[in-house]
């Protein structure tokens, strides 16, 4: 409104200059003086086609008149409203290029940066307000010019020069208008540059007093109120605005995009119940919105979440019915995927894997429902089945994940080498991988059933210098305990469970580390040490663990000849040992040594008869054989 006020005073001013007196007026007036009066007589009214016709035969019959860089720029005005916009920046650029002496320049440079923003010439229009700025600081369209600048570095993305000449025309403003315009785009450039706080501190300030604010900027103050509070999850507030907006502005092109969002954030408040109804609803509203595929998968996500799974599968498929190759397609089959799991439809879930790795697109939703494939099947124990999955995924970003299942399938499969070549390769690629320390210890483990035992303790003694305590260190010494058990390297073995009640008092192998200091100390007669061991181990709540214990107490007692006291303990071991194990069988074999001693010949027959009956261990078979053949030759 400004700068048509100022353009039309101009046009007065030049007109009431140039003809001063209704004196002039009784005379015959020249031929120029006849084509400036009647075109801008033809502007002012209007007739804007007649004033073209008159400025152009004035400023092609008299080029070098006094007073033709005023028609120039009445001639460009003409044909900006016009539309004839190439034309108008010839006649600017004229103006500007030979005019050097142009009383209205800073007008002339404002309307080609006009111009030149209509045309899209971004970077021109920039450098001619710069102009503008730096020639004319005390231009009275100083503040229109530093609102365009800031709307064209706006829209280059240029956001600290944008706000910075936003900020320029409150200071040299009294345009409230404008004013309040420019508090509008400051706060979008809040807004992009993620400073949401200070976003609403503008849109608020716009939307609680709309005092100047030019029409429809209230109306997106409001909206951007909700999506700023939206970005800071701030849902309920943002519900309330956007709910305002929606009953506020009914008929506004933004309702759609407004309702769909009152939804998105019921659903990202947690609150599914009215986000599946609000989605509903909007689903039957807006049949044309291009929200509503996304409508539909996230109808068909809640419904999935809630267990509802044959209704999600309903939802999805509309989604990929609606045509192929659609954005949405995608995750959606891999939702589809999911519900068919969850349905134990495992016919229905390969036929969505196999449609999903049938399309030209969705690259990375191919991968990962490879990566979903290869976890299902390794998760309900089909290892062999899993590992093809995983290889395909190699070299994708699961390549990390991948080469830890892989080493691990193996492993578990019994493929001792391969199971060490694909943790080593992890381990080469990936030296900080999370999967570093179980890595290792499968590793170990490998070579261990392998009967490489030197690199196995090497590997487990890797896992422990990694200095975390983490449940790969307690299973890296609990294994070193074990190998230098087996290898008789009884010191070794006793510092490394010695550290395992040092390091993990709480963890249930601390008992177990306990019974094997305990076998360890009564191997070497240390009979205190390995009471002590085996006290440690009936205190805690690891029953599995008592039959041993109570096996082995019961084993000292019978070497001290404290036979009764030996017999309790087997007895009470009994209840505890599983009744196929070796140390049942051996805990038989002990009662039938005590009850033999005792003369009680048939009780210990029956102990030596439960070994022969049930025993699957030969050796175990043949002493319970000759004790009950000695027997029974007595």
């Amino acid at each position: 409104m400004k700068r048509k006020i100022a353009f039309c005073l101009f046009v007065s001013l030049f007109v009431w200059g140039f003809f001063p007196t209704p004196e002039s007026h009784s005379r015959s007036l020249n031929e120029d003086e006849q084509l400036m009066w009647v075109g801008t007589g033809a502007f002012k009214d209007g007739f804007y086609d007649i004033a073209e016709r008159q400025f152009a035969n004035f400023v092609s019959n008299y080029p070098r008149h006094v007073r033709v860089f005023d028609i120039y720029y009445l001639l460009g005005r003409t044909l900006v409203i016009k539309g004839k916009l190439k034309e108008a920046r010839t006649v600017f650029s004229k103006i500007i290029n030979e005019a050097k002496n142009f009383e209205n320049m800073d007008d002339a440079l404002l309307g080609m940066a006009e111009l030149e923003m209509r045309l899209g010439n971004r970077e021109e229009a920039t450098r001619l307000l710069l102009s503008i700025i730096k020639k004319y600081p005390r231009f009275d369209q100083i503040d229109h010019s530093y609102y365009l600048l800031g709307l064209l570095e706006l829209g280059s993305n240029q956001l600290t020069s944008a706000e910075s000449a936003f900020k320029k025309v409150s200071q040299y403003s009294k345009n409230n208008e404008l004013i309040r315009s420019s508090l509008f785009w400051l706060g979008l450039l809040s807004f992009r540059q993620r400073q949401y706080e200070t976003a609403i501190g503008y849109f608020q300030n716009l939307w609680e007093n709309p005092t100047s604010l030019p029409p429809g900027y209230l109306k997106y103050a409001l909206f951007w109120l909700g999506e700023s509070q939206f970005k800071l999850s701030r849902m309920n507030e943002a519900i309330r605005y956007y709910e305002t907006f929606r009953d506020r502005f009914k008929n506004d092109p933004l309702v759609p995009e407004v309702a769909w969002r009152i939804a998105f954030c019921e659903y990202q408040s947690g609150n599914i119940k009215n986000a599946l109804e609000t989605f509903q609803l909007f689903k039957n509203q807006f049949k044309d919105s291009p929200l509503l595929l996304s409508t539909y998968y996230l109808l068909g996500k809640m419904l999935l979440i809630n267990g509802d799974y044959l209704s999600s599968i309903k939802e999805l498929n509309f989604i990929l019915n609606a045509s192929q190759g659609n954005s949405w397609g995608g995750i959606s089959l891999l939702a589809l995927y999911w519900d068919y799991v969850q349905l134990s439809e495992r016919e229905g879930a390969n036929r969505t894997f196999q449609r999903l790795q049938k399309t030209d697109h969705f690259e990375d939703e191919k991968i990962f429902i490879q990566w979903l494939n290869a976890e299902m099947f390794y998760g309900e124990g089909e290892v062999s089945e899993s590992l093809a999955y995983y290889f395909n995924i190699l070299n994708t970003r699961f390549r990390e994940k991948a080469l830890f299942q892989i080493g691990k399938g193996y492993f578990l499969e019994g493929k001792f080498r391969e199971s060490i070549t694909n943790l080593d390769i992890l381990l080469l690629e990936f030296p900080n991988s999370k999967y570093l320390e179980e890595g290792l210890f499968i590793k170990g483990e490998c070579l261990a059933k392998s009967g490489n035992l030197d690199q196995a303790l090497e590997t487990f003694n890797l896992v422990v210098r990694q200095n975390k305590i983490s449940v790969w260190h307690l299973f890296a010494l609990t294994q070193i305990g074990s190998v230098y058990s087996f290898r008789n390297e009884q010191e070794k073995a006793e510092n490394a469970f010695k550290k395992v009640l040092e390091e993990f008092p709480n963890h249930p192998l601390f008992y177990h580390a306990a019974l094997q200091l305990g076998i360890l100390n009564f191997s070497k007669n240390n009979i205190v040490e390995a009471i002590h061991y085996y006290s440690i181990v009936l205190k805690g709540d690891i029953l599995q663990l008592f039959g041993q214990a109570y096996f082995s107490l019961g084993e000292i007692f019978y070497q001290q000849g404290k036979f009764e006291k030996a017999l309790q303990h087997f007895e009470t071991a009994m209840r505890y040992l599983e009744g196929t194990s070796s140390w049942f069988f051996l805990t038989q074999l002990e009662i039938g040594n005590v009850k033999r001693r005792w003369g009680k010949y048939e009780e210990a027959k029956k102990s030596y008869l439960i070994i022969l009956d049930q025993s699957k261990d030969e050796e175990m078979k043949q002493a319970a054989k000759e004790l009950l053949s000695r027997m029974e030759s007595r």
